[in-house]
């Protein structure tokens, strides 16, 4: 499989979509097809501000000023990163902070 480049980026869009290559294959070509170019899309996208460099290039269409930053705060990012602080040394290397829903308060929205 290592070889062929097409099933690999297949799969890519199928663990993407969390479905299987045989129900992938069931799609009609053309929606296949807008897949696996929005998965390839989206992989040209910076994965640290999510823009893509032709938006920044005037040479090809963009604008030097495509996006301005601004800042937000996010309780899911302050929550993370408090714990993160917590992380020592003695805890060993690999060790981070993953967020876990708080199944007492998802089962309050159903």
């Amino acid at each position: 499989m290592g070889a062929d480049r097409g099933l690999a980026l297949e799969l890519d869009v199928c663990a993407a979509y969390r479905i299987p290559h045989s129900e992938f294959l069931r799609w009609d070509a053309d929606d296949r097809d807008k897949a696996i170019w929005h998965h390839i899309w989206r992989q040209e996208e910076c994965q640290h501000c999510r823009t893509r460099d032709e938006e920044w290039d005037e040479s090809r269409g963009g604008y030097r000023y495509a996006y301005v930053a601004e800042k937000r705060r996010c309780r899911g990012c302050e929550v993370k990163e408090a714990a993160q602080e917590t992380v020592t040394a003695e805890d060993g290397r690999g060790v981070y902070v993953a967020m876990i829903r708080n199944e007492e308060v998802a089962g309050a929205d159903a």
